[in-house]
């Protein structure tokens, strides 16, 4: 399935991402983390087709900054996809419907009854990079032994609960002192790096065209993180992990949340929170669905800012 529109989904954090921070922060050699990783491992590795359902929020202080809600259905192996984002931002807010069938992605906004579809290019070596995508998402050996080392010290954080179910639920909670020191010295660097990209597009926000960018739309509608403007002491206040594991050994829902501490330009403290919430469900069960664009308005789109009409 090509990255870019698997992207698209992203501005809520619905992809390997959230698995992959997740995963770094229950690295430790415990239950915990031996239940995590073999759940995870058989999720990202045997995934066929799912259901994501997801929603997160930034405030700062009690302000709520952003706010996404989205739900996807995905195959992976006919590189189907299906759903719809919800995006409410400072800039304003925007709910787009997606497709990706036969070829085409195809998307629409709630504000308008017209359909955007643009014609999927292959890379000549993307399908061969894709049939080894599979097999590299997650980390070798070594790879998993440096981060033993690094975050080993947590071990004792990180608990499993079984349930009468079947299923098993892992926590871990970290405040403060217990959040490793590697981990605190990138928190500026990592917020420096979300406050860039967040500014992308801004320039030239309201112009209609990016009616055909369905990224584009996204991203005008989430929070620039330069209006926060937090400047000196910026620090990793808690993180806070719960996952379900289900009697399959997969995972079907996490709840990941991280507070962030600093001050801006003026000497005034700042609090950000961030809360994220994934489920999986229908996994190696779900059909996306499809759209006719029988009878209704299309714009084909060829570039950026270039397309043709067809009704």
């Amino acid at each position: 399935m090509k990255k870019k529109w698997l992207l698209t989904g992203s501005a809520v954090g619905i992809s390997g991402t959230i698995m992959l921070v997740t995963g770094l922060t229950a690295f430790a050699g415990t239950s915990g983390y031996d239940d995590y990783k073999s759940a995870l491992k058989a999720t990202v590795q045997n995934l066929d087709s799912v259901t994501v359902s997801a929603n997160a929020e930034l405030k700062d202080d009690n302000t709520l900054l952003v706010k996404t809600q989205s739900r996807l259905k995905a195959d992976v192996k006919r590189e189907t996809v299906s759903g719809s984002i919800y995006v409410s931002g400072t800039a304003g807010a925007v709910n787009l419907d997606l497709y990706k069938q036969a070829g085409e992605e195809v998307w629409k906004t709630g504000a308008s009854d017209t359909y955007y579809v643009k014609k999927d290019q292959e890379d000549p070596e993307g399908r061969e990079q894709d049939e080894k995508s599979r097999d590299s998402l997650w980390f070798s050996s070594q790879e998993e032994t440096v981060i033993d080392a690094l975050i080993g010290n947590l071990k004792d954080e990180i608990t499993s609960t079984a349930g009468a179910d079947g299923t098993k639920t892992i926590s871990l909670q970290l405040d403060g002192a217990q959040i490793p020191a590697v981990v605190q010295a990138m928190a500026p660097l990592a917020f420096k790096h979300l406050s860039d990209q967040s500014e992308w597009n801004r320039d030239d926000s309201n112009s209609a065209s990016h009616s055909s960018d369905p990224e584009k739309l996204l991203r005008q509608n989430l929070v620039n993180l330069k209006d926060v403007n937090l400047k000196d002491g910026i620090q990793i206040q808690s993180v806070s992990l719960k996952a379900v594991i289900s009697p399959d050994n997969e995972i079907s829902q996490q709840q990941l949340d991280i507070a962030f501490t600093g001050k801006d330009a003026q000497g005034v403290a700042h609090t950000l929170t961030g809360s994220l919430n994934v489920q999986l469900t229908g996994i190696n069960g779900t059909s996306p669905d499809s759209i006719d664009l029988t009878g209704k308005h299309v714009v084909q789109v060829k570039g950026e800012h270039e397309g043709r009409h067809r009704d």
